[in-house]
C-alpha cells in the first residue's frame, strides 16, 4: 500500500472510531453504512455532504428496527469517491471491515448507496462480510461478478425504477447472473424510486432495514 492509500485508510478508520460503534450484549452484527456521492472527486466536509447526511436516517432506522441486535456505523470518505482509480475506496472499506471484525468479533453487513453500493458488490465475498445491501448501486457495463458466484455470497439489491443516474436494469441483470450461479441474491424494484432515495424516504429506510435484518437473521 502506498503512502497516499495508507493516509486514506487511517482517515477513514478515524471516522469509524468517532462514529462510536455501540455494541451491546445482544448485538449480533455490525452494519457498515457507506454513502454515495462523487465518483472520483473529493467529498465535501461531512456536515456539508448531502450524500453522507442522506445515510444518517438509515443508520438510525437499522438501530431502531433491530432493537440493538445490529450496531450501525456510518463512515465518511473524504479523500475521493469510492470508485476513483486513485482513491483506494475498496482498500479503505476492506480495512474498516477487518478492524470491525477483529475488534468486535461480529459479522459485518455492508449497506451502501450508489458508489457505496458498488463497493459493497466488490467486498461481498470477503471474510467477515455476512451480506450486502446495495441501494441503487453503480454497476459498470462489464462489472466483475466471478467473486459473487458462490453460495456463501448474500446480496440484496434495492433499486428505484425511476433512477436516471444508475441503471436499474444493469443491477437486475447482475443479480440474475450471480443468483443463477448459486449466490443468495435478490433484486427489489421500488416503483417511482429515484436515485437520491428522497422520493419516499421512510419507505427506503424501511426496505433497507428489513434487508439488513434479513441478512443478519
Amino acid at each position: 500500500m502506498n503512502d497516499a492509500n495508507a493516509h486514506d485508510v487511517a482517515a477513514l478508520l478515524d471516522d469509524v472510531r468517532r462514529g462510536r460503534v455501540r455494541v451491546k450484549d445482544r448485538t449480533r452484527a455490525i452494519a457498515l453504512v457507506l454513502h454515495g456521492g462523487r465518483a472520483e472527486e473529493r467529498q465535501p466536509n461531512r456536515w456539508r455532504d448531502i450524500s453522507y447526511l442522506r445515510m444518517l436516517p438509515f443508520a438510525a432506522s437499522i438501530a431502531r428496527a433491530s432493537n440493538g441486535r445490529v450496531a450501525p456505523v456510518l463512515v465518511h470518505n473524504t479523500h475521493g469517491g469510492w470508485i476513483a482509480k486513485g482513491g483506494s475506496g475498496v482498500v479503505q472499506a476492506r480495512e474498516v471491515i477487518r478492524e470491525l471484525v477483529e475488534k468486535h468479533e461480529l459479522p459485518v453487513v455492508v449497506l451502501g448507496h450508489s458508489s457505496g453500493g458498488w463497493v459493497g458488490l466488490r467486498v461481498a465475498a470477503d471474510p467477515g462480510v455476512a451480506g450486502v445491501v446495495a441501494l441503487a448501486p453503480w454497476v459498470g457495463e462489464r462489472e466483475r461478478t466471478a467473486h459473487l458466484r458462490s453460495p456463501d455470497v448474500r446480496l440484496r439489491v434495492i433499486h428505484g425504477d425511476a433512477d436516471d443516474v444508475c441503471d436499474p436494469e444493469r443491477a437486475r441483470a447482475l443479480v440474475g447472473r450471480v443468483a443463477a450461479a448459486g449466490a443468495d441474491a435478490t433484486f427489489e424494484l421500488v416503483p417511482g424510486g429515484n436515485h437520491a432515495l428522497l422520493d419516499s424516504p421512510r419507505q427506503w429506510h424501511g426496505r433497507a432495514s428489513r434487508a439488513v435484518l434479513d441478512l443478519v437473521d
